[in-house]
């Protein structure tokens, strides 16, 4: 990511309200599709007997969880043009990178999520038989748990040293500071490289 510092205020390049207004309307748009398709899930009990629907509703969370978790700080931010979250320069990095850890798990979650629906799918239709014999409700919702397990632990490096999370000036949020970060690009490229493969196969 491009113009990261750490004096947590917007870029003057960026037109803050404008930014605002976008993503307020994403925001929107997100928590009104997403919440729907989660109600009109929950609500259809029969819907649970097939367990693409446990995936997909693995996805729907995780969706939510960025515009929740994520969104709300870029868009204040954004209004504000300053990072107004923590008094004292330490306390907003905390706050950065509890919201960077918070972005970044969001976003291994939804890709870890695409993994599963497209193998869930690929079983399905070209091992029936070994599908319906060994795929249930309870491995389903282990294999879910286990992703969210997964995706912590593939997050967690920038707490301990291996990377780390910073303030982008750019969009108004803590994300993960490329920039001088070799280890951790070589770690997380191998990690994607992984998921791609695995979409592929």
């Amino acid at each position: 990511m491009e113009d990261m510092d750490e004096n947590f205020t917007l870029s003057g390049d960026i037109n803050g309200p404008l930014l605002a207004a976008v993503i307020s309307i994403e925001m929107i748009a997100g928590l009104i599709a997403n919440s729907f398709v989660l109600i009109l899930t929950i609500c259809h009990i029969k819907t649970w007997k097939q367990l693409s629907t446990i995936f997909l509703t693995n996805m729907l969370i995780s969706n939510l969880l960025i515009v929740l978790f994520v969104m709300l700080f870029s868009i204040t931010t954004a209004a504000s043009g300053e990072w107004l979250f923590g008094r004292t320069y330490k306390q907003k990095m905390k706050v950065c990178q509890f919201t960077g850890f918070m972005f970044w798990f969001c976003v291994i979650v939804i890709t870890e999520g695409l993994v599963l629906l497209s193998f869930d799918r690929f079983f399905y239709i070209v091992k029936s038989f070994e599908y319906e014999r060994h795929m249930n409700q309870k491995i389903s919702i282990i294999i879910v748990t286990l992703s969210w397990l997964l995706a912590a632990l593939l997050t967690i490096p920038p707490l301990f040293g291996l990377g780390r999370f910073s303030f982008s000036s750019s969009y108004g949020i803590c994300v993960p500071h490329w920039e001088g970060e070799s280890g951790y690009v070589v770690y997380m490229l191998i990690v994607f490289i992984i998921f791609i493969i695995s979409l592929h196969n």
